[in-house]
């Protein structure tokens, strides 16, 4: 018998339907299986002129060339959803913003911060990631198992857990406890998978004390932002209003002009940032060390920490948490100079919605993990003086 457990977020989650402020109708190909396309056929044929043959799948939603949204799009969110019901939609549309994974016998259930409304609840909320039973029933057609071999689903679930809980440690900065977290993955990488459980709770016993020297570059700031512009610039163009928001106060901020040739610092942008640095200290580190803390337990929780996640290793998954980490926290301290002091909860949610969007939906990490190895961050030493400002 299937155990289905989810967190606490995705219990509490329901599609804000026409009042959502990013709407998951546009930008992305939304998968359709074989037996979502049989149902259409059997049940509502007049859907399948929504549907088309795609590069990615079998079958996916079309959408309209020229904006870029769903064709079922209408009235400010999606038609079959509000005409049909849930149970016509898609997996990919139906379970979207959760994220089910197979975990032995268990079905564990989380969301992803690129949702508007699961951001605010993972973000604002302190009990967000833990978890309790699950009541629906359907489960993604395509189940991918996590529990790797020779560990039960108990020993999986309780680790898993145990850095989500590590991951928002009271007696440690939000940049602290990424580097613990960092610190216990690089030494579970060097012991067998099956010693995991065991290791890891000694490990973060004194992972405080195993922290990596740092080594730190003044331009990392400026490459953070220019290695977030070069991924856009590499997608697929869409439409990103929020992240362009988002974008446009780091410039601001940082005193740099992103343009399709480089990045244009302005004459004065070493100052800028050490006035940025100031007022965050003074006026907003401490406000934001909660939503800091919740981010980073959402990225662990996204990828199912740390048997999963972006990347083939335990480093590169680290890495990738690691630069997102500190480009959100850049974000962040931009919007806290923008508001004078400390960014309201809509404008957190906004910044760090609008990243997660684009960064945790990339296909995959190759052009990444390329331009964090070029700028030194592939090494713990840099990657903590990328975090600590």
């Amino acid at each position: 018998m299937i155990d289905r457990l989810e967190t606490l977020a995705v219990a509490r989650f329901t599609c804000l339907g026409d009042r959502c402020e990013d709407t998951c109708c546009k930008g992305w190909g939304m998968q359709l299986t074989q037996e979502t396309v049989a149902l259409y056929q059997e049940k509502s044929p007049e859907l399948m002129d929504a549907v088309v043959q795609g590069a990615e799948a079998d079958y996916v939603m079309k959408r309209d060339p020229v904006t870029d949204y769903c064709v079922k799009f209408d009235a400010g969110w999606c038609g079959i959803h509000r005409d049909y019901g849930a149970d016509f939609l898609g997996d990919a549309c139906h379970f979207y913003p959760r994220i089910t994974r197979g975990v032995g016998q268990t079905t564990l259930t989380t969301a992803s911060l690129s949702c508007p409304e699961t951001a605010r609840l993972m973000l604002l909320e302190a009990d967000a990631f833990a978890t309790a039973p699950r009541t629906e029933s359907r489960v993604p057609f395509s189940l991918k198992q996590y529990l790797p071999d020779g560990m039960d689903e108990a020993a999986a679930l309780a680790l898993h857990q145990l850095c989500l809980t590590e991951a928002a440690h009271a007696d440690y900065s939000p940049e602290e406890n990424f580097l613990r977290v960092q610190a216990v993955g690089e030494a579970l990488a060097l012991q067998p998978i099956h010693q995991w459980p065991e290791a890891a709770a000694f490990y973060f016993k004194i992972a405080a004390g195993r922290l990596p020297a740092i080594e730190p570059v003044a331009t990392d700031p400026f490459h953070l932002l220019q290695a977030l512009h070069g991924l856009v610039g590499a997608s697929k163009a869409s439409a990103r209003p929020r992240l362009m928001r988002t974008i446009a106060r780091m410039e601001q901020a940082l005193g740099v002009q992103l343009e399709a040739t480089g990045m244009q610092l302005a004459p004065d942008a070493a100052e800028r940032y050490l006035r940025l640095v100031h007022h965050y200290k003074q006026h907003a580190a401490i406000a934001l060390s909660l939503p800091l803390k919740r981010y980073l337990q959402a990225q662990l929780s996204m990828a199912f920490f740390p048997f999963a996640g972006l990347g083939e290793t335990l480093s590169e998954r680290l890495t990738i948490i690691g630069v997102r980490f500190a480009t959100t926290k850049l974000a962040l301290m931009a919007a806290a100079l923008q508001s004078g002091g400390v960014p309201g909860e809509d404008v957190v949610v906004e910044t760090v919605q609008s990243l997660s969007r684009f960064l945790d939906h990339l296909a995959e990490p190759a052009l990444s993990l390329q331009i964090y190895h070029e700028v030194g961050w592939m090494r713990p030493p840099r990657l903590r003086a990328v975090l600590m400002e």
